[in-house]
């Protein structure tokens, strides 16, 4: 049961990739037996000799057309090839390109055996970024305060004290301390105060496993039963996946 889950679960990860802008990548070997003739999309007609050959391949998605690129060093400078076909068409564990769906004047057919392994559980500490609140003031002129607000900072900062009429006037016994005509000393600077966030560096705890994804590709060049040559390539995706992680601190 577990490896039926084990290879359910490649099979959508292979969906899943096709369906998207990513591309699953393979490296490999092209033996061509007979003359192969690739067709592109620019009209223009690319032809692989006989040998063996070490080559990339790709398979991916561009815009509503599902692609295979091949990468074949065969001469100082590497053939490009590209093969579209239909986004509809899927490429699972056995298919069978026919050459009016690719637009070649051969068939592609082949397997893809893929492989899910998982690692043993791990636990550690791992970088992180989080968002920290920090209050930020400035000083605000008084032109800048409304009429209501100066008002009441002029009520509450004035100083102006009347002096009584005499014609030799004695100072003034209070405890409010001096008193004294003049002009009204203009409002202090009020601080206005906001609060933004800012991004701060911080560890959390982590409890994670290694999922590694195996892709065996293999497929022909077959043109009226024959078989003109053949891709064989190995893709190897390895990624963590985390099972509990903390905050970040």
């Amino acid at each position: 049961m577990k490896q039926k889950m084990m290879k359910l679960a490649g099979l959508a990860a292979v969906a899943a990739v096709l369906a998207g802008c990513n591309e699953l990548n393979f490296s490999g070997l092209l033996n061509v037996a007979e003359p192969i003739t690739f067709s592109q999309d620019t009209k223009a007609v690319l032809t692989v000799n006989p040998g063996q050959f070490q080559a990339k391949a790709s398979l991916g998605q561009s815009g509503s057309k599902k692609q295979i690129k091949l990468e074949i060093k065969n001469g100082d400078t590497p053939t490009k090839v590209t093969i579209s076909f239909d986004k509809n068409i899927n490429i699972g564990e056995h298919f069978n390109l026919a050459a009016a769906q690719i637009g070649q004047n051969f068939d592609l057919a082949g397997d893809m055996a893929t492989k899910v392994e998982r690692s043993q559980e791990y636990s550690g500490t791992e970088s992180c970024t989080y968002q920290y609140p920090q209050t930020v003031c400035r000083s605000a002129k008084s032109a800048d305060l409304t009429d209501g607000v100066m008002s009441e900072l002029a009520s509450n900062e004035t100083y102006e004290r009347s002096v009584p009429e005499a014609s030799n006037p004695a100072p003034a016994e209070t405890d409010r301390g001096p008193q004294f005509n003049g002009p009204v000393p203009p409002p202090p600077h009020v601080p206005v105060c906001n609060t933004i966030w800012v991004s701060r560096p911080g560890t959390m705890f982590v409890r994670y496993y290694y999922e590694t994804t195996t892709r065996d590709l293999k497929a022909d060049f077959v043109q009226a039963g024959k078989t003109l040559g053949s891709y064989t390539g190995q893709s190897v995706e390895t990624r963590q996946v985390n099972t509990y992680q903390s905050d970040c601190r």
